[in-house]
Formats: structure tokens, sequence, C-alpha cells
């Protein structure tokens, strides 16, 4: 068996900048990038994080100025690399914020592995986070769930090769992934724990956060795991490092 990553693009939002750089950048338009994860294990067909779809956006959010062609939609990246909606085993949802959950309603033969603390979030956020929540994108009638409770330190395996580890900050519930392609270093998706290399590496906290010490504890966690298995890390939200990330039809894996 063989393990292959495809990085989807989802297209781009925007946002001013002090939401990347906590009260500073106040005016700064941030153009970034959104990904979603397919890992094909060989054995399970598995999608970290769904995306955005243009349309709730503007409906819902226009400020952010969603920018997503037909081609950038969750169904067409799949497509591009010859995946069926439903031929995915497991969706993995790292919190359920709009940008990472709202091509689920596409999979409802999935299995959804998600944080229980952050399902109950999405449905009743507190005041500070109803910016990114809508119950309405994570209630699929029928559809298999498994909440995952605290995960108290340890490292959950979704399958072989796919693993998720808690870290909240930016949201209550929040996961990162950690994927070890076939032939590669393990690849570490903090999602957003940190939106790019500026604010991990500086120890610079984002704007959208539902404890400001639980995130730095979260990137010294990333950065500590990064050095143990060296594994390399991809941003979610990192306009300049994504230019250099292969994306699908390209893969990463043998």
């Amino acid at each position: 068996m063989t393990t292959r990553v495809y990085l989807l693009d989802m297209g781009t939002l925007m946002l001013d900048m002090s939401f990347v750089t906590w009260n500073h950048g106040q005016g700064i338009e941030y153009r970034f990038p959104v990904f979603a994860v397919y890992v094909d294990t060989g054995d399970k067909k598995v999608l970290l994080d769904t995306g955005f779809e243009k349309d709730w956006v503007e409906r819902n959010l226009p400020f952010e100025k969603p920018e997503q062609s037909e081609e950038q939609t969750i169904v067409a990246q799949l497509a591009s690399i010859g995946v069926r909606p439903e031929e995915i085993d497991i969706v993995v949802n790292s919190h359920l914020h709009f940008d990472h959950c709202s091509g689920n309603r596409y999979f409802p033969g999935a299995q959804f592995i998600m944080s229980k603390t952050e399902l109950r979030h999405s449905y009743v956020p507190d005041p500070w986070e109803r910016l990114g929540y809508d119950k309405n994108l994570v209630d699929i009638p029928g559809a298999q769930f498994t909440l995952l409770p605290p995960l108290h330190g340890y490292e959950y395996e979704v399958v072989p090769g796919v693993s998720l580890i808690e870290t909240p900050g930016h949201s209550e519930g929040h996961y990162s992934f950690v994927v070890r392609p076939t032939g590669e270093a393990p690849m570490i998706f903090p999602v957003d724990v940190a939106y790019n290399a500026h604010n991990l590496g500086s120890k610079v906290l984002m704007g959208l956060h539902s404890d400001p010490r639980e995130l730095l504890e979260s990137m010294v966690k990333i950065e500590n795991l990064a050095q143990k298995i060296g594994g390399r890390i991809f941003f979610s939200h990192d306009p300049e490092s994504y230019k250099g990330y292969k994306k699908a039809p390209e893969f990463y894996g043998e």
C-alpha cells in the first residue's frame, strides 16, 4: 500500500490584516488561499477539511470577497484526480469554521470525524465566535458521525498514515493533521494554529482565537512535533508558502 497526498485548491478569501496579525495592520487587505487535503492510502480515501463555497460567503460574509472558480469547488477538485464524492470513506474536520467544512454536504455517505467540543460550538457559539460558525453546514441528516472527546495529549490515528493532534486556541476543539506520504517526510498541517509562517516563526497570534494562551501553546506544540519527527509544515492560509506547494493533480508520495 502507498499513501499519496493531494492539496485541493479551493480559491481565496480576504481579511483585514488585523485578523492575521492580532491588533496590527488595520486597513491592509490580506488575500489568502484555502485548500483541502485528500489522502489516498490505497485502502481508504480520506478528506481532511472541505473548504468554503463562494455563494455562502457572498451571502453571509461578503467582506471576505471570495474568489473561487468552478474548477476550484471541492467536487471539481476531486474530479480532477478521478475521485467521485461517493468514493470518500472518511471526512475529518479540523474545526467547523465555514472555510473548513462548507463542502461536507457533498459526502453524506462518508464517516465524519470531528471534535465533540467543536460540534457544540458550531451549534451554540460564544459571542466572539459567531463570525465563523454556521450549524447548517454540518447538519447532515443520516450521516455517520464519530465525535471525539478531549484527546488529552495523545495522537489519534484516523487510518494508518493519518493522525490528529489536539491544538486548541483558534477554536476550542481544533485539530491539526499529521500525514505520512510514502517515501517522503511527514506532512504537518497546523491548519489554523498559524495562518502563515510569520505567525508561527515569530509567535504572532492571529486575531481570531478562542484562547490566546492555548493558541500560543499549540504553536509551540506544532514546532516541537515538526522537529521531533522531521516533518514539513504546510500552512493553511499563507499566500507565499502556497506558491511552492504541489497542487492537485500533482501529489506527495510515491
